[in-house]
């Protein structure tokens, strides 16, 4: 058993990454996939980093209460599907259920990523450049060059916390 930082049980990110993948939408699995573990490399080092700040980003990929409602209530019309593929029901949970729970934080990363009309990019750089844009934005402290580095730090060059 792995426990890093603020967030609870980490087991194996790949794994929880592809089956919320699988579920949110079965095309570019693999792409769907490093983005993920690649967002939560750049966020929090695969949870190794625990944000402290209050009321900001919250859990493994650092999900910020104002986009986990927009994302919640308009991936309303998947509750359905969601359930039954994975027994989460977004009605249940609450901004504050990401601290503690990987499996939550990489669902709503994935149902954010799902909204955006862009194809996910094939490489690191191209996934990089779409996060800095769509996840992490202008107002956001990270950049591409941080992204890419954390990336093959935490997952590309060591499997610690991935397998």
């Amino acid at each position: 058993m792995t426990i890093l930082g603020n967030y609870g049980y980490i087991g194996n990110l790949r794994e929880q990454a592809k089956i919320v993948s699988m579920a949110i939408n079965p095309f570019n699995v693999d792409y769907a996939v490093a983005l993920l573990l690649e967002t939560a490399a750049a966020e929090t080092a695969l949870g190794t980093i625990v944000d402290k700040t209050v009321y900001a980003g919250m859990g493994l990929c650092q999900f910020d209460r104002k986009p986990f409602y927009y994302v919640r209530d308009k991936s309303m019309k998947y509750r359905k599907n969601i359930i039954e593929k994975i027994k989460i029901d977004l009605t249940l949970v609450e901004w504050e259920d990401l601290r503690y729970n990987p499996f939550l934080s990489l669902l709503f990363c994935r149902l954010y990523y799902f909204h955006i009309p862009k194809p996910i990019p094939t490489t690191i750089k191209g996934r990089a450049k779409y996060w800095k844009k769509y996840y992490n934005t202008y107002l956001g402290k990270g950049t591409i060059k941080h992204y890419i580095k954390m990336s093959n730090r935490f997952l590309y060059k060591t499997s610690d916390f991935i397998s």
